[in-house]
């Protein structure tokens, strides 16, 4: 039997509201209003003792298995090298050519055909611009930024007689090469969507996953409740109880419209240690030990509204929520920030063989990054409710939590290994065409604990279960070529492919990214002048929350396109 609307009539004057009450403010009935205000003190009291048992019990283990996820683990393993001008317009297909210091970063055999002794420096611009697609409605933002993505170093010794067989010569470099920036600013908007973020929040919380940073912040600000006919269970705001259903039901007869902003700053890099040698101009190999530094700085704030104004829920859900002394909701913003700063160390050896002085052919193995990561993170809510009387409806009832929730992590993290072979073919005087085979498999990307707490190692070892159900392998391939027009200039284009890590199951598994890139070489006697342009076009599906009993074909998508404009040019000197 569906339940039916209480009608309480009273003469007596409606009490003021305060923040600190969300009930007892829409009750002005008689013989209600005492009763009213003992609820909301029992919510207050019961949020309090749950609060601190959960924290008491999950403070050591939750936060942490919730601060890192999957995503943070592609980001700490993909890598989008922004070195020299001229690897950037070959868009990185050198790993069998040589003599560029950038060409080291995918081969450092690359370091022992250099002929003579370098010095090069890069800055660059980068504009980045980002669309989004989310239930049919679109939106951009875009960003500007100004790196300096290389300066090396590269020392060549002879003996001082000549040879011709046998080793040649010795090499040894030193320098630093951006390997990402993640300076993006990214605008999602939609409207009339029937889930929210909320439903993540009530999922973990069934569930028995608490944690101070998400559903028990959400508690705190009554966004989140406890089911009244199933104490135990917990129901979202935008949600109300019928008898006649088991579960809560969703409540804005229209949906509700989200959007979200995320600003994103922040880099990587490598400082890199390499040596080779030279064998009879036919053999080079080499090796190298890169200090991986990384900084990465995330500020997301999500808002939900009821689309079309508090007017739009169903009539069950005022009945359901004026029957509990409860307010409804008009909106809500959460806000996430992060800040991660890392360093890490990885090994490159590699090889470099010309059958023909045509023919190089090129293969290097690179053995994951051992990174160790320091973390903060903190998240926020505020909410505003309506207030439901016999006759009307009230906006701008504000709720908060306390206090903003702070956290402090450290873990390692461990990267993928990763595989290149590489061929390239030169026309005597004329140029030269380059390919580079990648193989990276993600799912062996690791989380490591820096405790021996059995909690933070559980919350580890699921994580990395999940890292190793959703990702695969990848093939990337890259292609470029060199047309030498005269003694003095030469002209450059490169493109790459790089495939999606995640299984073909996953949503995701139909992102896109590739590259386009083109430049020109200028030498004049020992001095060089690379310009280069390079397109990064990147095309993925994300979802901005995930639940359990929300179905991913139920719940709208968002399409982020991303395109990265880098210019960069390069000057150099030989000696």
């Amino acid at each position: 039997m569906k339940r039916a609307m209480r009608i309480v009539r009273s003469t007596k004057s409606k009490p003021s509201h305060t923040r600190e009450s969300k009930i007892g403010v829409a009750n002005d009935y008689d013989g209600e209003l005492h009763v009213t205000f003992e609820q909301t003190n029992y919510r207050h009291m019961k949020r309090a003792f749950i609060k601190t048992v959960l924290t008491t019990i999950l403070v050591a283990g939750s936060s942490i298995s919730i601060a890192q996820n999957m995503a943070d683990a592609l980001r700490y393993s993909q890598h989008r090298p922004s070195g020299t001008a001229r690897d950037l317009s070959l868009s990185s297909a050198t790993g069998a050519l040589g003599g560029d210091f950038s060409f080291i970063t995918t081969n450092p055999a690359g370091i022992a055909v250099y002929r003579s002794s370098e010095f090069t420096f890069t800055p660059a611009l980068n504009y980045t611009k980002t669309d989004s697609y989310y239930n049919n409605l679109h939106s951009d933002d875009d960003k500007y930024s100004f790196p300096f993505q290389q300066i090396a170093f590269v020392g060549s010794y002879a003996p001082q007689h000549e040879v011709s067989s046998g080793l040649i010569s010795t090499h040894f470099g030193i320098g630093y090469s951006r390997t990402n920036s993640f300076n993006r600013n990214s605008f999602i908007r939609g409207s009339e969507i029937y889930s929210s973020l909320l439903d993540q929040f009530v999922w973990n919380a069934n569930e028995g996953k608490w944690n101070d940073f998400y559903n028990d912040l959400a508690y705190r600000t009554f966004l989140v409740d406890e089911d009244p006919d199933f104490p135990g269970n917990y129901m979202h705001a935008f949600e109300y109880v019928d008898y006649d259903e088991p579960d809560p039901l969703w409540g804005a007869s229209d949906g509700v419209d989200q959007s979200r902003y995320i600003k994103e700053r922040g880099r990587s890099g490598e400082y890199n240690f390499s040596f080779g040698a030279n064998f009879s101009h036919m053999l080079y190999i080499g090796g190298s030990l890169g200090i991986h530094s990384f900084s990465y700085d995330k500020t997301s704030t999500h808002y939900e509204t009821v689309s079309g104004g508090i007017e739009n829920y169903f009539p069950e859900y005022y009945d359901f929520r004026y029957s509990e002394g409860w307010n409804g909701l008009e909106k809500y913003y959460f806000e996430e920030e992060i800040d991660v700063q890392g360093t890490g160390v990885d090994v490159k050896v590699g090889v470099i063989y010309k059958p023909t002085n045509q023919l190089r052919l090129g293969a290097a193995i690179h053995t994951p990054i051992f990174y160790t990561f320091d973390e903060e993170y903190s998240t926020d809510i505020y909410a505003e409710f309506f207030e439901i009387t016999e006759h009307n409806l009230i906006s701008g009832i504000e709720t908060y939590p306390d206090d903003k929730e702070y956290g402090e992590f450290s873990y390692k993290f461990r990267t993928p290994m990763k595989f290149t072979g590489s061929a390239a073919y030169t026309f005597s005087n004329l140029g030269f065409i380059s390919v580079d085979y990648e193989y990276v498999d993600y799912s062996t990307m690791t989380f490591k604990s820096k405790g021996s707490g059995i909690d933070n190692i559980h919350s580890f070892t699921e994580l990395n279960d999940n890292i190793k159900d959703t990702f695969v392998g990848t093939h990337n391939i890259r292609v470029g070529g060199e047309y030498i027009v005269s003694n003095q200039v030469a002209l450059r284009a490169g493109y790459g492919w790089f495939g999606s890590p995640y299984n073909s199951n996953h949503f995701k598994s139909d992102d896109k990214h590739y590259t386009i890139s083109g430049g020109l070489g200028y030498r004049i006697d020992n001095m060089t002048i690379d310009f280069a342009y390079m397109l990064r076009n990147q095309e993925n599906y994300i979802s901005l929350y995930d639940a359990g009993h929300v179905h991913v074909d139920d719940k709208p998508l968002a399409n982020i396109e991303t395109k990265n404009h880098q210019v960069a040019i390069t000057l150099g000197w030989r000696f």
